[in-house]
């Protein structure tokens, strides 16, 4: 089951931030976060905390229920 919701959150991750037009520098920078994380986060190989999450949301500027909504 977490590989599946992690699966999931990844797609979700990279799709949100495309519509955005951001490039995964760019969202690392707004939400504080390295570079390598936000590309190992759309890979699936991290998996993210709340915190991590919300930061990620208001980078997007989306909920944290927006990026979720799996």
């Amino acid at each position: 089951m977490r590989e599946e919701f992690t699966s999931k959150l990844r797609e979700r991750l990279k799709e949100v931030r495309k519509e955005k037009k951001m490039t995964q520098q760019e969202l690392a920078e707004k939400a504080g976060l390295h570079l390598t994380y936000v590309g190992h986060l759309e890979l699936g190989k991290y998996h993210p905390t709340v915190f991590v999450m919300w930061k990620i949301a208001k980078a997007l500027g989306v909920s944290v229920n927006e990026l979720t909504n799996l």
